[in-house]
């Protein structure tokens, strides 16, 4: 069973008027109990922009120490699809401390890395 922040991050993920087949929800706790959250973007031009990525977009919301919950969703039939982190948004979740990162890898399971190594 997954944690239960990635409903929440599949909530987040879905709430955008986005026509896209895959959306991505993030989600993360700060080290003083607050949740922020954020969604990724259309990519114009290089899909690759991390710029558009949900992790990217919700380590500009972080302090140091805080866990992430990043999870992919398909938008017709809601099934979990793989959300690690791309190295550039790993890198930048690193840059602000961030502990853990919890990401869907299917409907039943995910995946950690602990960025405190």
């Amino acid at each position: 069973m997954m944690p239960a922040m990635f409903h929440l991050a599949k909530k987040v993920a879905i709430s955008k008027k986005d026509k896209r087949g895959f959306l991505v929800g993030a989600v993360a706790i700060r080290k003083d109990g607050t949740i922020v959250k954020a969604c990724n973007s259309p990519h114009r031009g290089d899909r690759q922009n991390p710029k558009a990525h949900a992790e990217y977009k919700l380590a500009k919301k972080l302090d140091k120490y805080a866990v992430v919950y990043v999870l992919r969703v398909r938008r017709g039939d809601g099934s979990v699809g793989l959300a690690k982190p791309c190295p550039d948004c790993e890198r930048t979740l690193r840059s602000k401390k961030v502990v853990k990162v919890y990401y869907s890898i299917s409907d039943n399971e995910y995946g950690v890395l602990d960025l405190r190594k």
